[in-house]
């Protein structure tokens, strides 16, 4: 008889966390640091980016079987606190985490850890999203099937990630063409999971997701597009794509928005 596995499926956002490095201007200290995540303009361009990407395709996935932690620094300041939490209030899968500055990678292991584990569970698919992106409606639900489905064809002790190749770049600034569609050559960060079995320490933030096809195997998909990635004044780290243009035209476009994330092209232009 063939073995079963359940498969629970964990998300985290970074929303301005202040950790001990993880971040390209980390050298100029945490003092720094801290000032720049938390000055208020900035933060409320955050605000708007996560509640209109991130947060409304978390609510919009076709799966609710998932839970999503939104990782915050204990000084995040109490307005911000309050506000956050009044955003996420009514959405049942997201869990607030709030940790105080840890290297960045500690931090992320225990904001995994603070999602509570499914009691059937034999494997975790841990997924990240940033504040700033938005996910397919689909993803989740695709993410939970891959990995049941690769499970019976591979060693279920090695973990394995799943990776979404095709997507948008919205780039914030440019007027004439805010929107494109590309095909990543690499995996990028949107949506990105990595299969283990429960108790196993790794997750998905273990390896720089560019260079993740390089310590694990690696499915990726690209039979449509599965992301909105996001290009504004505040990026942290170059937002480039890696790979080819895609050729969807703007009617083909408009309708992929609608239909796979809530969206209109005017509604992402007010961003």
């Amino acid at each position: 008889m063939a073995a079963r596995y359940k498969v629970q499926i964990k998300g985290l956002v970074r929303f301005s966390y202040l950790s001990e490095g993880g971040f390209a201007m980390s050298e100029q200290g945490q003092d720094a640091v801290r000032e720049i995540l938390y000055d208020p303009a900035r933060l409320d361009r955050r605000f708007r980016m996560f509640e209109q990407l991130a947060l409304h395709s978390i609510k919009r996935q076709r799966n609710s079987d998932f839970k999503v932690g939104v990782l915050i620094g204990d000084s995040l300041p109490d307005a911000a606190r309050d506000r956050l939490e009044n955003l996420v209030k009514d959405v049942p899968q997201v869990q607030i985490i709030s940790l105080p500055p840890l290297v960045h990678f500690n931090a992320i292991r225990h904001a995994y850890g603070a999602i509570k584990d499914e009691p059937d569970a034999t494997h975790t698919a841990t997924f990240r999203l940033d504040d700033d992106d938005a996910m397919h409606r689909v993803t989740t639900k695709r993410i939970g099937k891959i990995a049941g489905s690769l499970l019976s064809l591979r060693d279920p002790n090695t973990p394995f990630a799943i990776a979404f190749n095709r997507g948008f770049y919205l780039d914030i600034g440019n007027k004439d063409v805010p929107i494109s569609e590309w095909y990543e050559k690499t995996p990028l960060g949107v949506g990105l999971a990595l299969v283990a079995p429960v108790g196993d320490p790794v997750n998905v933030f273990r390896r720089n997701h560019r260079k993740l096809g390089e310590y694990y195997d690696c499915m990726t998909e690209v039979e449509r597009p599965m992301f909105i990635r996001s290009v504004h004044m505040d990026n942290d780290s170059g937002a480039a794509p890696t790979g080819r243009q895609g050729d969807l035209g703007r009617r083909e476009i408009a309708r992929v928005l609608r239909v796979g994330f809530g969206r209109t092209l005017d509604e992402l232009k007010a961003l």
